[in-house]
């Protein structure tokens, strides 16, 4: 098996994070750790992890940052080129595992025609109020919507905190570089993965999402970039997302029919919500920090804000690129977005920038 690890600065616990790698109880794995720049201070840390542990197999990997538009694949085709392993592990550099990680991956992926294994993630470390607010909606929101997705939906939600794939796979539809030219690219690999007749499959062995420290704007930035997202591969799913929240029904019911009914449904919604946090927080940490749950009012208007401005804007800045979302999450870039712009009729770029005016107000 081989552990692709693309990184990019120096995450929350990110050396304690690769150290949770070192300890994986599993018979043969290499851990290769891509960097885009020598500059880049992951590059220091992957070296010193590297150093620290010469029994185990793995090395760094100063990678080609045009390789792809999206940053991260163009760290994982460099990646896939120099792995030797026939399954192929992708792991971001905020995740921590469990020893038997590896192992359960496997276990899943040797499934008859099982192409793709990803894997419930649960957000923990919080000291700061914008990782409270991430890891709560994590916990919250997303993790449960992908254990509902499993069950639901044709295909689980496919996330790159942890993916598997057989290498032989991957080859089959182009390798990572098929998937250079979006930004969403593990929801994009799952669906390559089913158009080749494959299954996804989700593992409940939760890994760690570890964010400390980061700020409330940094929340806010990562959770629109991740509407807008949602937006571009999904327009009608995500024009309903405000209605799978009870608390922000009540609150618009409130704003339009003030009254001792709608307030008593926003108090009892408000209680519901944080019945529902609490169970799911639970069963995915094993125990709940309860200093999270007096914030999901808060968090739940947070994700509403963030909705709404993924509403007006399609415009995200990725690893220090700012960029436009086309259809699928496609990565259009500023310049080539401008000259898209250039070809349309006058009339057309008039009405766009006069709709564009009303939206910001």
């Amino acid at each position: 098996m081989s552990v692709l690890k693309p990184l990019a600065g120096v995450d929350d616990d990110l050396q304690s994070n690769l150290e949770s790698f070192a300890r994986l109880d599993y018979p043969s794995f290499e851990v290769l750790l891509g960097v885009a720049s020598t500059a880049d201070p992951a590059y220091a840390v992957a070296q010193a992890f590297v150093a620290l542990h010469p029994k185990l197999d793995a090395r760094v990997v100063v990678t080609d940052p045009d390789a792809a538009k999206n940053p991260k694949v163009a760290q994982l085709v460099a990646l896939e080129r120099v792995a030797t392993g026939s399954v192929l592990v992708i792991s971001d550099s905020n995740v921590r595992v469990a020893p038997r990680y590896l192992e359960t991956l496997i276990e899943q992926l040797e499934g008859p025609n099982v192409g793709l294994v990803t894997s419930l993630f649960v957000g923990t470390g919080e000291k700061s109020l914008g990782a409270a607010l991430e890891n709560l909606q994590i916990g919250a929101y997303v993790a449960p919507s992908i254990a509902a997705s499993a069950v639901l939906a044709p295909r689980p939600f496919t996330v790159g905190k942890s993916m598997a794939m057989w290498r032989r796979d991957v080859a089959k539809m182009g390798g990572f570089r098929a998937i250079g030219e979006v930004l969403a690219e593990d929801h994009i690999l799952g669906r390559k993965v089913c158009e080749q007749g494959l299954e996804v499959r989700l593992s409940l062995d939760a890994v760690e999402n570890r964010n400390i420290s980061c700020s409330v704007r940094r929340t806010l930035e990562r959770h629109t970039r991740w509407a807008k997202m949602r937006r571009a591969i999904s327009p009608t799913g995500f024009a309903i997302e405000p209605l799978g929240s009870p608390l922000t029904i009540a609150t618009a019911f409130v704003g339009l029919s003030p009254g001792g009914i709608s307030y008593a449904a926003l108090v009892s919604t408000w209680l519901l919500q944080i019945v529902g946090t609490t169970l799911a927080l639970r069963a995915l940490r094993g125990r709940v920090p309860w200093k999270l749950v007096p914030l999901e009012p808060l968090r739940c208007y947070v994700t509403l804000w963030c909705w709404m401005h993924a509403c007006v804007s399609r415009r995200v800045r990725w690893r220090g690129h700012p960029i436009v979302l086309g259809k699928d999450s496609r990565i259009v870039t500023l310049a080539e977005r401008r000259a898209e712009v250039s070809m349309r009729p006058a009339w057309s770029t008039r009405l766009r920038r006069v709709l564009a005016s009303v939206s910001t107000v």
